[in-house]
């Protein structure tokens, strides 16, 4: 069997060989991100957790079609070495940490991004360009059936919700996780491709700025009330 970074190589190389085929200029988009497991700690964590941000903010600065060098730099980023160094990665370790207080310093989780690519310097591809891509290199679902994540957490805000949708074959239905607090702010996404707790906010430095951690509190609550439910596609 399998090991779950071979099954994820195993798809990246597929969707790579598409994408290559597709035309892109290497110098007119940045990505791809493709992920690495750090498997036993993450296989053995009370929860299994996947974090997205909207896009890496820069990653190779060009496309990058050497699937070994693409997990190279996942690799060696080090899942941001505990956080150290944004409100985005902050909110990530502090979450984990609250949740599974005896895996600090564990790199027990997994990250990626709602799209894995962006423009050379950054900023996210017209909406366009995003559909063009995912049509050429369809992971999100696949990754998600990989990992088979008990909480998948979306930092990326209503604004994105279509982005989300695009990547995911069934309807997602976006739920208020509180009758005080408005779905476009905070919603839980319901679909047969999530694990009951999957949830959508804005990005960290919203949240931040916005003094609502609150909404973090909320979900790691409601994680800790409901039973994770094994699941199975």
């Amino acid at each position: 069997m399998d090991t779950m970074n071979e099954e994820l190589i195993s798809i990246y190389q597929r969707e790579l060989k598409i994408l290559e085929n597709a035309g892109f200029e290497s110098h007119d988009f940045d990505g791809p991100l493709l992920m690495n497991c750090w498997e036993e700690d993450y296989l053995n964590s009370k929860y299994k957790m996947l974090f997205l941000g909207r896009e890496s903010n820069g990653w190779f600065g060009k496309l990058n079609f050497d699937i070994y060098d693409c997990i190279k730099r996942y690799k060696d980023f080090e899942l941001c070495n505990e956080g150290d160094y944004t409100t985005f990665w902050q909110y990530i370790y502090e979450t984990k940490n609250i949740l599974m207080p005896k895996t600090v310093g564990q790199k027990n989780f997994l990250w990626s991004n709602v799209s894995k690519f962006s423009n050379p310097d950054g900023t996210a591809i017209d909406f366009e360009d995003f559909k063009t891509f995912c049509d050429n290199f369809n992971v999100l679902q696949s990754e998600i059936e990989i990992a088979k994540p008990d909480v998948i957490i979306f930092f990326s805000g209503n604004s994105w919700d279509e982005k989300i949708q695009y990547q995911i074959n069934d309807k997602i239905s976006f739920e208020r996780v509180s009758d005080n607090i408005p779905a476009n702010e905070l919603s839980r996404l319901v679909s047969d491709a999530f694990p009951y707790h999957t949830y959508r906010l804005a990005h960290p430095r919203t949240l931040q700025f916005q003094k609502k951690w609150n909404y973090m509190e909320l979900i790691i609550e409601n994680i800790r009330l409901k039973p994770i439910e094994r699941w199975h596609l």
